[in-house]
C-alpha cells in the first residue's frame, strides 16, 4: 500500500515539474518575444529605469515578506478556511502598505532631484523615476487581493491551471505593451502599463481558474500567530535576499548611466530566465515534496534531497558550460548592435547560475522549519556583495564590479557546506559526480561553434 502511495506521488511530482517546466518555457518564449520588439521600439535608457523602479517594488516586497505561501504549504493547517482567510487579510493589509512606501520613495527621490543632491549622470537622477515607481508599485495592492488557491494549487501539485493562468496574464501585458505603442506613445508607460494589466488578469484568474475556497475577511488570532512566528525569521532572510539579489542594480544605479545599465539588464534577463526557471522546478516538485516527507516520513530526506540534486546539478553544469561559449552569439543573434556590450557580460553572468545547485538546500532549510539558517547564508553573501563591488569599481571600473557579483554569490559556500554537515545531507561524492559535465559541456560547445565558424 505504501508503495502505490509513494508512486502516485511520485507520478503527481513528475507531471507537477513537467506542466511547471512546460508553462515557463512557453513563458520565457512570450517574455523574450515582448522583449525584443519593446528593445527596438524604446530606447536603452527606458530599461535601465524600469530596472531600478521594478528593484524598489521587489524590494518592498521582499521587506514586508513574511512567507504567505510558504506557510499554507507547509502548515498542518495549510486547508483550514479560516487560516487561509487570514492570510488573505494580512496579504492584502501588506499590498496597501508596500504601495504607501513606494509613494514615499518616489516623492522623497523627486525633491532630492530637485534640490540636486543625486548623481547628474546616473539613473537616480531620471526625472520620470519618480512617477514610474509611484505607478508600477500600484501592483502591490493588486496582487494583495490574490486568492489563497495559488499556493493551495502549489501543495497539491496542481501545475496545470497555475500554467494556463501564467500564460494566459503574460499575454495580456504584452498585448497591452505593444498596443500602447503603437496606439499612444513610446514611452515607459507602455512599460508600466503592461505591468499593472498583467498582475490584474493574474488576480482575476487565482480566484476563477483554480480550485479551492473562496476567500473573505477573516481574522483569527491563532492563524496569525503561527503566520508570524514562521514568517520572522523568513521576513529577515527575505530582507537581506533583496540586499543580495537587487544589490547589483542598487550599486551600480549610482556608478553608470542609464543606457549601461539598460545594456546590463538585458544580460542579466538571460540569467533570470534561467534561474527563474529553477526555481519553479524546485517550488514545484521539490519543497513539497520535502515538506511532506518531513512530516510523513523523515529518515527519506536525503536520499529525496539527493535524488532531486543530482538532476539538478547535471543539467545547471551542461546549462553553464553552454553560455560560457555561446553567451556572445546568443545576444548578437537576438539583439541589434546597441546592446552587443550585453554579449561579454552574459559570459561572465552565467557563472552565477552554478551557485543555483544549492537552491534546494535552501528550500530543504525551509520545509524542515529551518529558515534561521538561511537568513544567515544570505547575510553573508549580501555583505560580501556590498563590499566586494564597490571596491572592484573602484580597481577596475565596470568590468571589476562584474566579477565582483558573480564572486559574492559562491562567498556562502562554505558556511552552506556546514549546514549540510549538520542536518546530515552532506556526501562529497554525489556533491561531485557531476561536475565532469561542465568541462565536457564547454568543450562540446565550443566543437560546435568551431563547425559553424568553418562553414
Amino acid at each position: 500500500m505504501f508503495k502505490k502511495m509513494n508512486k502516485l506521488l511520485n507520478l503527481r511530482i513528475v507531471n507537477a515539474g513537467v506542466w511547471s517546466m512546460g508553462s515557463h518555457g512557453v513563458s520565457q518564449v512570450l517574455r523574450l518575444a515582448s522583449n525584443l520588439i519593446m528593445t527596438r521600439l524604446l530606447v536603452p535608457e527606458m530599461f535601465g529605469v524600469m530596472v531600478i523602479a521594478n528593484m524598489i517594488i521587489v524590494g518592498l516586497s521582499l521587506f514586508s515578506d513574511i512567507g504567505l505561501g510558504q506557510n499554507i504549504i507547509r502548515s498542518k493547517r495549510g486547508s483550514d478556511p479560516s487560516f487561509l482567510n487570514t492570510v488573505w487579510a494580512i496579504q492584502i493589509i501588506r499590498g496597501i502598505m508596500i504601495w504607501l512606501l513606494a509613494v514615499i520613495i518616489g516623492v522623497s527621490l523627486y525633491f532630492l532631484n530637485t534640490l540636486g543632491i543625486t548623481n547628474g549622470t546616473s539613473v537616480y537622477n531620471e526625472p520620470i523615476l519618480p512617477m514610474v515607481i509611484i505607478a508600477i508599485s500600484f501592483s502591490a495592492v493588486i496582487s494583495g487581493f490574490e486568492s489563497t488557491k495559488l499556493p493551495l494549487a502549489t501543495r497539491d501539485y496542481d501545475q496545470k491551471n497555475i500554467a494556463f493562468m501564467v500564460v494566459l496574464s503574460q499575454l495580456s501585458s504584452i498585448v497591452i505593451m505593444i498596443a500602447w505603442v503603437f496606439f499612444i506613445d513610446r514611452s515607459i508607460w507602455a512599460l508600466v502599463a503592461g505591468n499593472l494589466v498583467g498582475n490584474a488578469v493574474k488576480v482575476v484568474f487565482t480566484h476563477t481558474l483554480l480550485s479551492g475556497p473562496s476567500n473573505h475577511w477573516e481574522w483569527d488570532n491563532d492563524a496569525r500567530k503561527e503566520v508570524f512566528h514562521f514568517g520572522k525569521w523568513v521576513f529577515l532572510s527575505s530582507l537581506i535576499t533583496f540586499f543580495f539579489n537587487n544589490g547589483d542594480k542598487l550599486l551600480l544605479g549610482g556608478m553608470i548611466s542609464p543606457e549601461l545599465l539598460g545594456i546590463y539588464s538585458i544580460a542579466l534577463i538571460m540569467i533570470n530566465v534561467f534561474q527563474t526557471a529553477i526555481s519553479k522546478l524546485i517550488n514545484a516538485t521539490v519543497f513539497p515534496a520535502l515538506s511532506k516527507a518531513y512530516h510523513d516520513r523523515k529518515g527519506s530526506l536525503k536520499g529525496i534531497y539527493y535524488k532531486f540534486r543530482i538532476g539538478m546539478d547535471s543539467f545547471i553544469f551542461s546549462l553553464v558550460g553552454v553560455l560560457l561559449v555561446t553567451g556572445s552569439l546568443i545576444i548578437d543573434a537576438l539583439y541589434d548592435s546597441r546592446y552587443s556590450e550585453a554579449g561579454a557580460m552574459l559570459q561572465i553572468l552565467s557563472l552565477i547560475l552554478l551557485s543555483d545547485r544549492y537552491m534546494i538546500t535552501e528550500r530543504y532549510l525551509l520545509a524542515i522549519g529551518k529558515p534561521k539558517d538561511l537568513t544567515s547564508l544570505n547575510i553573508i553573501r549580501a555583505v560580501s556583495l556590498y563590499i566586494f563591488v564597490p571596491i572592484g569599481f573602484y580597481l577596475y571600473g565596470f568590468d571589476g564590479a562584474l566579477w565582483m557579483i558573480v564572486l559574492s554569490y559562491f562567498t556562502g559556500l562554505p558556511f552552506m557546506i556546514y549546514l549540510k554537515i549538520k542536518y546530515n545531507i552532506f556526501d562529497l561524492k554525489k556533491e561531485l559526480i557531476t561536475s565532469p559535465l561542465f568541462f565536457l559541456s564547454i568543450m562540446l560547445s565550443m566543437y560546435i561553434v568551431s563547425l559553424f565558424d568553418k562553414a
